[in-house]
């Protein structure tokens, strides 16, 4: 297939229609973060117990990548897409009638089920339809547009939530999921026509699972993603609202403002570390580093600060915060590089399990303390406390990506690689 046929205006179609399902899926993926008052009520429990429902969402869209990506490389983006969105919509709605804990809770495992489908699809539909040289820029631009779904939650949905009530909400979380369907259905194709992106290995899927596994480049992008994506995953999926609602004492609107300043500053810095990534192949991980290292500072400045913080560091932490995404997404230009083209769903599921394991951590991590420390009422102090365990995942994540970055190397010297 030539660069011709690559980047044809079929191919920007399809990377809309693709971006639309992750917009729609993220949408879906932060809606509770923003309803965890509201959800305490509506299930008659205290608002550290709510972190169950996003424990058991992000467990199951851990668990579900490996296998979502052995989905993707059987049957291609176009049907894991629909799948995926599909089984979002009937969780959300679920969710929506839901009156009990465990009604909630299964409507939750549908949705982590089928959002583990979405991502990996938009972005394998990049590496097919557009030349290498575009594919490090496109993840970029196609993950921070994601966060248009973050800011549907932030502000439309906290609107709705408050204004129409708990069934409202989620059924128009439900109708988004089931537009973005409709348009990958109707727009969506997996490959120019006579191109076969499809895995047809020996061994059966699972050994293409083995074989992905044991790449020590694999492992880089595991560890990669878990430094850099686990703290935006923690704030956006459930204590970034109430953190900023409870502990720093902003009203919802000031709260949305902050996320807002989050998507704006993703959309900017996204392209940026796309190009970026494509410059300095071989520097890229210091990238990572650096930005996960600024975060980690200023979170911890956050949590020493005495009262309040004042907005020029809130403003700060919302930009840092932005800037993870971009630099978790450099695991997948590092799988890209290195990992076969058919086994490319496979390693990109290997991938997000890491960010989303060490958020799962954090997110469980917090909840129980505040429920020990402050039950149905934590304090900012109780806050300052649980938010200091993001510690744990920073320094273990730290410290394999830099032994990970030198096994990598030492197996495939600078000039030995491609990029193209």
């Amino acid at each position: 297939m030539t660069d011709a046929v690559r980047g044809s205006w079929r191919g920007w179609t399809i990377w809309i229609a693709g971006t639309l399902a992750f917009i729609a899926a993220v949408f879906s993926r932060t809606s509770f973060g923003v309803a965890g008052v509201q959800a305490a009520e509506h299930f008659g429990a205290q608002v550290g117990a709510m972190s169950a429902f996003v424990i058991v969402q992000m467990l199951v869209y851990a668990t579900m990548q490996i296998p979502a990506g052995v989905l993707l490389d059987s049957h291609g983006s176009r049907k894991t897409i629909a799948a995926g969105l599909a089984i979002i919509s009937v969780g959300q709605i679920g969710l929506a009638l839901a009156t009990s804990f465990p009604l909630g809770l299964a409507a939750r495992i549908l949705i982590g089920g089928g959002d583990a489908l979405i991502f990996s699809s938009a972005i394998r539909l990049i590496v097919t339809w557009f030349p290498p040289r575009q594919v490090a820029v496109l993840t970029q631009l196609t993950a921070v547009m994601g966060q248009v779904g973050q800011w549907l939650s932030a502000v439309p949905l906290v609107w709705i939530l408050n204004n129409h009530g708990w069934m409202p909400a989620f059924l128009t979380v439900a109708g988004a999921c089931l537009l973005g369907c409709l348009i990958d259905v109707l727009v969506v194709r997996d490959a120019p026509r006579g191109v076969d992106v499809t895995s047809h290995g020996s061994g059966g899927a699972f050994a293409g699972v083995r074989e992905v596994i044991a790449m020590p480049a694999a492992q880089l992008g595991f560890f990669v993603h878990m430094i850099s994506a686990s703290a935006p995953l923690m704030f956006t999926f459930m204590w970034g609202f109430p953190y900023l609602t409870q502990a720093q004492g902003l009203s919802d609107a000031q709260a949305g403002s902050v996320l807002t300043i989050m998507v704006i500053g993703g959309i900017i810095i996204g392209p940026l570390m796309g190009v970026a990534t494509r410059r300095s192949q071989h520097r890229r991980v210091f990238l990572v580093l650096g930005v996960a290292g600024a975060t980690a500072v200023i979170w911890t400045l956050m949590l020493v600060w005495p009262g309040s913080a004042p907005t020029w560091l809130l403003v700060t932490l919302a930009i840092a915060l932005a800037a993870c995404p971009p630099a978790s997404n450099i695991a997948f230009d590092i799988n890209r590089s290195y990992v076969p083209g058919d086994r490319l769903g496979t390693a990109t599921g290997v991938v997000i399990v890491g960010g989303f394991l060490a958020a799962l951590f954090t997110v469980a991590a917090i909840g129980a303390i505040l429920s020990v420390l402050g039950g149905g009422d934590p304090s900012p102090d109780d806050f300052r406390i649980a938010m200091s365990s993001q510690l744990i995942v920073w320094v273990v994540a730290g410290v394999m990506v830099v032994r990970k970055r030198r096994q990598v190397l030492r197996e495939n010297p600078p000039g030995s690689i491609s990029w193209e």
